[in-house]
């Protein structure tokens, strides 16, 4: 149901996505921002729900940005979208994107290829954009080597675009992962659609790799967005005079992490190297994940914890206390550090 109203929200023109961003801070629920009156919803909410039926016989679900199905990182982004349609599964486990140029090089295809299927292999999903070229690679990666890929569409979710990679949609499926796009149903894929779906990519990603782009390649603003967001963006050094390669090495020169080797994620990012081993993953309650999202960073002092969870001192001992008890946190020194002991999995409960 709130799928429906958030749905109504996103289809009222003159309605623009921070504003309803706004509106479901200020009300907690789209459903109570509709139930204030404030609002004049009944065309929209009709609308909205021939969409949903739609969405239902496809198999498709309608994600509202107030529901806890709603991917947290995305959440954290200034205009997320206020529904994402998903077909497949979708985790809050560890995701990287990669990304890169429609046109590349057979060195460009076989580092994104080889960098999904390192990516996987260490339980980490990996998301890109589905265009040819560096995503497709990436997608390929990662399915063929058995793991996780989230594919950002630029169009609506039952489009078939592009239609060169119809088996790619079924293998990612297959394998566990998910088809995900803000457009509505039906939409054809549009040149203004494709920066809009980056923000989407970089805001499910701990980080974004650039493999390869020249200089004018969407995969550039996919890392803006990155840097916009708080995400690190890596890119990979090309040669000099590749005309694929102009845009991700002037990322470097500006300042962008090097990936020169597979590993250096790990260096780069700490936090991953608690978990760097397959499958590893946090299941955690609601209720914890403002704690969970605060020591993702490193280990951190109570004090630390309080202020960037926002949350009051005598909740956060509480939650503390009960990590520890089920051994997802531990404490050193008046720190506290998550175990990312065995057999523990990173999604929603």
């Amino acid at each position: 149901m709130e799928a429906l109203y958030a749905l109504a929200f996103y289809l009222k023109r003159g309605v623009g996505l921070k504003t309803i961003k706004r509106i479901a801070n200020r009300y907690g629920t789209f459903e109570a921002a509709f139930k204030s009156g404030e609002f004049n919803l009944e065309e929209e909410l009709r609308e909205a729900e021939r969409e949903i039926e739609k969405a239902k016989k496809l198999g498709v679900r309608v994600i509202s940005l107030t529901e806890n199905a709603y991917p947290s990182g995305l959440k954290k982004i200034s205009a997320p979208p206020p529904v994402l349609y998903v077909l497949g599964n979708i985790s809050d486990g560890f995701s990287v994107s990669i990304v890169g140029s429609r046109k590349c090089s057979s060195y460009g295809r076989k580092v994104a290829y080889q960098l999904a299927s390192f990516l996987v292999s260490h339980g980490i999903s990996v998301v890109s954009g589905f265009a040819y070229g560096i995503d497709t690679a990436a997608h390929k990666g990662a399915v063929e080597s058995g793991g996780v890929t989230y594919a950002v569409l630029g169009c609506g979710i039952d489009v078939n675009y592009p239609s060169g990679n119809s088996s790619l949609r079924k293998q990612i499926l297959e394998k566990g992962g998910a088809l995900i796009s803000e457009f509505p149903l039906g939409m054809a894929p549009a040149r203004e659609n494709f920066p809009r779906r980056n923000r989407i990519i970089s805001g499910l990603s701990l980080a974004t790799v650039v493999v390869e782009a020249n200089e004018s390649s969407g995969a550039l603003i996919t890392a803006g967005f990155a840097l916009e967001q708080g995400r690190d963006v890596f890119a990979v050094p090309g040669n000099i005079d590749s005309v694929f390669s102009k845009g991700s090495n002037r990322l470097l020169k500006e300042g962008a992490i090097p990936l020169v080797e597979f590993e250096d994620i790990f260096d780069e990012i700490p936090y991953l190297k608690n978990f760097k081993r397959e499958k590893v993953r946090l299941r955690v309650e609601e209720r914890h994940r403002p704690i969970i999202d605060v020591l993702l960073k490193g280990d951190a002092h109570i004090d630390k914890i309080i202020a960037e969870s926002g949350l009051p001192y005598c909740e956060v001992v509480t939650l503390l206390f009960e990590l520890e008890s089920e051994g997802l946190v531990k404490s050193d020194g008046g720190r506290y550090f998550l175990t990312g002991g065995d057999g523990v999995e990173k999604g929603r409960s």
